[in-house]
């Protein structure tokens, strides 16, 4: 694990992956997904997103309550078991032009199999969206919050950050014939964090703080119509 963090680093371990059901699925429904994306790098002066993938699947409890994990694939490459594992709650609906807001809690978890160790990160997020046409498709804004629980980082020094916020904007375009989402999502990760001591030279939107996440993805939407 430590490999695959050192060589991540603090935003790339934060990014792997765009926000999950913004939107509750329809009570009974199932879906399955992946993503693709990550923090950008600067790349001899070409603005890069590094391609860090996960798989997904959620199903609807009800209406307003969707259960959902995921496998991010690219933390295998590192002999990473990596998973997480939450639920997505509607708050409200939407009126007119006031968004339908959601919240969503989850855990995320890494096991190394080489160092037989594992760490966890309680995450919760909170969006508001906006459907718009007659397929609803939707824009979502809001932000993702990872909660660090550990009191010390790399090479036993003292945990500087134990919450890290992450802005997100994103969109959702379902297709004609329904049964499918594709999704867009940027996101401002760590804007608190300086990033001028990782040796990884990331891309930022806010200059010299934190780093700019890109990520694209889609959903099969299975189940109850």
């Amino acid at each position: 694990m430590r490999t695959y963090l050192y060589l991540g680093g603090l935003f790339l371990l934060l990014a792997c992956s765009p926000a999950r059901f913004v939107e509750p699925l329809e009570k009974g429904k199932w879906a399955l997904g992946a993503s693709l994306g990550g923090p950008v790098l600067d790349f001899e002066g070409l603005p890069v997103p590094t391609p860090i993938t996960s798989v997904e699947a959620g199903y609807g409890l009800d209406s307003s309550l969707t259960i959902h994990g995921a496998l991010h694939t690219s933390a295998a490459l590192f002999g990473n078991a990596q998973v997480d594992l939450g639920l997505t709650y509607r708050l409200r609906k939407q009126q007119a032009w006031y968004p339908a807001v959601s919240a969503s809690a989850s855990l995320n978890t890494i096991y190394d199999f080489d160092d037989r160790s594992a760490k966890l990160w309680p995450i919760v997020d909170l969006n508001a969206y906006w459907h718009y046409g007659s397929r609803e498709n939707y824009w979502y804004l809001g932000v993702n919050n990872y909660f660090e629980l550990s009191p010390t980082m790399a090479n036993d020094q003292a945990q500087k950050h134990h919450w890290i916020f992450n802005p997100q904007l994103g969109h959702i375009l379902k297709g004609k014939r329904g049964g499918w989402e594709f999704l867009a999502e940027l996101k401002f990760l760590a804007p608190n964090v300086r990033n001028t001591y990782a040796f990884i030279p990331y891309k930022s939107l806010t200059g010299q703080f934190g780093a700019s996440g890109i990520y694209i993805g889609f959903r099969k939407l299975l189940g109850k119509k």
